[in-house]
């Protein structure tokens, strides 16, 4: 027994032993196992103060147990400043509720760096349910934390994406109809985020137009698995309207189910920034064809350009454009302006600077335009040029009208100058052919010619004659008997191309090429118009050929004809003469033809001058022949009938009756001398008729430098009424040739007349500042000799001083009869 007992107690012992092993070696496993987990394994008493940590956890904080045990963790500075606040107060309340509780803190790595991990503690209850510790594991959520941080950071990236761009995303179950909406999707449809998204809130917003376009278009999606590429319209519940582009692709779901996936974009800006830019390129290409400036651009190195439509329009290409090489365009600018564009654009590309040019285009018609164009480079971000754009106007109208502007100033000017020498030479000029004359001389200078013939019809003959001519210098008027004469059969009487229109209207001039064999003939506005055969009529014209003959010998290679017109019918026209070829510009045409009204004025008033002298010439010989008859023819028949009397008387010797008779004879005799005193008056200048010779002096001063530059002045000194009446018309005529030759020839600004009567002489002075001349130089003119003849006549003075350059005094002297006869007591004339 007691053996038994002692064994017993062995048995016992051993068990015993055996147990403990059992469990020492049971605990160093798990304690080896929690080493090994990879999570941070620690316990606390009841009370929360540490008691362990696993060894990965050592580890990793690189303190051991004895530094962290209790509450030493809290100073221990493993934990995140930032987090260790919150930590303890959370640690604190689960300790205080008993029940399991988890918190995030940063916790510090041996070598600094900070981690996110993630707190859970559990309490350990016996079987009593008495608290006996706490067990807690720390798990690294730190790559975890980073990707949430990553993933709201995109999420709330792509929501501001979206709300700028102003798409949304979504998401459609075509079987179940679940539709999953972005908040910009929401944003853009107008409906809360706590609303439940459907396609009937979809269909609700979409505008009542467009409805059956995006229900035929989603039935197509879904029965084809299509794309989603359309855009429609919404109607807001302000009443405004949006437009919206959704874009979506079909996908299967994992069941399988038919899903599409897209984005819904808000487009209203966009739609309307185009309609802007639709209006804006509309009123664009309003502005530029009312100004008629085109746009271009061009890609220097290939040549491949982009035009507007009022370039196409400009250029004759059709619209929208076949975007034209540059070649194409630069086949159609004309080749002598080729170079100078290919030069300017080449320059602008080169240098980067614009280049301003003009060409002229010519279109497939065959018109030609004037262009202007600018280029303007094109840069790329670096500077680069890499193109040219630029600006195309045509500027035709505008250089025909400062052309047509040009033409009518030097028309203008040419004109009012010929009319201001026209005025100058009526002024000083009382004959008619020196007006001829200078309309003529005015012709030839403008035109360069080398002479002018002026040339009638005479309908009655059926001829063309010449009635006057212009040549070196000098008029001619051949008289009617010495006029050439052409027939006027061949130039208009038959059918021709340019006489037959010439001689109905006029409203044209022709040039003749007389050098040309046959005669050639055109309408002069058209240089490049078709020629004529000038004599191109059933019969020629042999005296017409003879003309031109005889100015082809002479040198002429041209002529200019110009109609005449009165009461708007062809009555004649001017012949101007060229020893060179020549083309006419409209302006000189123009010119010409306002000179030759001129010239024709000024023939109809040498017809009407010679009308009107021939008619006064009659008048005068009438008048006289009335006052010779009425006044002398019957005196000296009275005188003869008392003579006859008387003579009769004596032969009866009756010496009384002869006294008697011979008396009245007498008488008879004076009263017809008289009479004849007052005819010889009455043939006086009418400029004395009127008035007395200081008051005809200031008529004629005034008369003949009104409207010129020359100023006249009048002095009169002493008793005028003492100047002889024989004197009165010679002084008179001597100042009207002396104002007349200042006039013409001195180029003077002042004229001085001085009439001085004495007691004994008469004086007239006149002066000029004009550019004088040699009064011993042998002249042409009668003007000076006609003078001295005058005064010689009256029986004066006749003096002249003169030097170029220092003006010219004229002084005339001469007794005065009047008070001689007065003195003598003679008043008998």
């Amino acid at each position: 027994m007691v053996f038994m007992n002692s064994r017993s107690d062995k048995i016992d012992d051993l068990g015993r032993k055996l147990s403990v092993g059992a469990l020492e070696q049971s605990a160093d496993h798990l304690r080896l196992v929690i080493d090994t987990l990879p999570v941070f394994v620690w316990s606390a008493g009841p009370e929360g103060s540490i008691d362990f940590l696993n060894q990965r956890g050592l580890d990793y904080t690189g303190f051991s147990l004895e530094q962290l045990r209790g509450w030493n963790w809290k100073d221990s500075n493993i934990l995140h400043p930032d987090d260790l606040q919150g930590l303890w107060e959370t640690w604190r309340a689960i300790v205080a509720s008993g029940q399991p509780g988890e918190v995030q803190a940063r916790m510090r790595r041996f070598d600094g760096e900070y981690r996110w991990f993630l707190f859970r503690v559990a309490p350990l209850r016996d079987d009593s349910g008495r608290l006996v510790a706490w067990w807690g594991v720390d798990l690294d959520i730190h790559d975890r934390i980073r990707a949430e941080d990553k993933l709201r950071q995109s999420e709330t990236y792509l929501a501001e994406a979206q709300r700028l761009s102003r798409t949304g995303s979504f998401g459609w179950n075509v079987a179940t109809g679940a539709l999953v909406w972005s908040e910009e999707t929401f944003c853009i449809l107008g409906y809360d985020r706590t609303s439940q998204p459907t396609l009937e809130l979809v269909f609700k917003r979409i505008h009542p137009d467009d409805i059956a376009f995006v229900r035929q278009t989603l039935d197509h999606a879904t029965h084809h698995q299509a794309n989603l590429d359309f855009e429609h319209r919404l109607l807001m519940p302000d009443d405004s309207v949006k437009c919206v582009h959704v874009l979506a692709q079909p996908a299967k779901t994992a069941a399988g189910a038919l899903e599409f996936v897209g984005a819904l974009m808000d487009i209203t800006e966009q739609k309307r920034l185009e309609n802007r830019l639709r209006a804006s390129e509309k009123n664009l290409a309003e502005g530029q064809r009312l100004t008629k400036t085109g746009s271009w651009i061009l890609d220097y190195p290939t040549g491949n350009t982009d035009w507007s439509v009022e370039t196409c329009r400009i250029f004759g290409f059709p619209d929208p454009p076949p975007s034209p090489h540059y070649s194409e365009f630069r086949a159609r600018v004309r080749p002598e302006d080729r170079e100078a564009v290919d030069r300017a654009l080449r320059e602008s590309f080169e240098t980067g600077e614009p280049r301003p040019l003009e060409y002229i285009f010519v279109l497939p018609n065959g018109v030609r335009k004037a262009i202007e164009t600018i280029s303007q480079p094109v840069r790329d971000e670096t500077g680069t040029v890499v193109s040219l754009m630029g600006t195309v106007m045509d500027v035709t109208e505008r250089k025909q009208a400062a052309e047509a502007l040009r033409a009518s100033d030097l028309l203008a000017r040419g004109q009012l100058e010929a009319l201001k020498g026209t005025l100058a030479v009526i002024t000083r000029e009382s004959k008619p052919e020196k007006f001829l004359e200078h309309v003529l001389r005015v012709i030839c200078q403008q035109l360069d010619a080398t002479g002018v013939s002026v040339w009638e019809i005479d309908r009655k003959i059926g001829c063309i004659h010449q009635v006057a001519g212009f040549e070196a210098n000098t008029l001619d008027l051949p008289t009617p008997d010495k006029r050439p004469l052409i027939p006027q059969a061949g130039l208009g009487a038959g059918p021709h191309p340019v006489w037959s229109d010439f001689f109905r209207d006029g409203s044209f001039c022709v040039y003749c090429r007389i050098d040309a064999n046959p005669l050639r003939v055109l309408v002069a506005k058209d240089p490049n118009g078709p020629w004529h055969d000038n004599f191109a009529v059933p019969a020629p014209n042999r005296p017409g050929i003879e003309v031109c003959q005889r100015l082809s010998l002479l040198g002429v290679k041209g002529t200019l004809i110009i109609p005449m017109l009165v009461d708007g019918k062809v009555t004649g026209f001017f012949s101007t003469r060229f020893n060179q070829l020549r083309s006419f510009r409209q302006e000189e045409i123009e010119l010409t033809l306002a000179m030759s009204h001129q010239a024709m004025l000024a023939i109809q008033l040498i017809r009407l001058s010679e009308l009107s002298r021939e008619t006064a010439v009659v008048a005068e010989r009438n008048r006289m022949a009335r006052d010779i008859h009425d006044t002398l023819a019957q005196g000296f028949t009275g005188i003869i009938m008392q003579l006859e009397a008387a003579k009769g008387a004596a032969a009866q010797g009756n010496p009384a009756e002869v006294t008697d008779r011979i008396s009245r004879a007498s008488e008879l005799a004076r009263s017809s001398l008289g009479a004849a005193r007052r005819s010889v008056r009455a043939l006086r200048p009418r400029a004395l008729r009127d008035g007395r010779l200081a008051m005809a002096l200031q008529d004629l001063l005034k008369g003949m430098t009104e409207g010129t530059g020359l100023n006249a002045d009048f002095k009169a000194e002493g008793d005028e009424r003492r100047i002889p009446t024989e004197y009165e018309e010679g002084l008179l005529r001597i100042a009207q040739e002396s104002l007349t030759n200042t006039v013409k020839h001195a180029q003077a600004r002042i004229f001085t007349a001085t009439l001085i009567v004495s007691a004994d002489q008469i004086r007239l002075q006149l002066v000029d500042d004009g550019c004088g001349f040699d009064p011993q130089a042998e002249s042409d003119g009668f003007g000076l000799i006609g003078m001295k003849e005058r005064v010689d006549q009256m029986g004066g003075q006749f003096i002249i001083r003169s030097k170029v350059g220092a003006g010219t005094e004229i002084l005339v002297v001469l007794i005065n009869k009047t008070t001689m006869k007065s003195e003598n007591g003679n008043g008998q004339g």
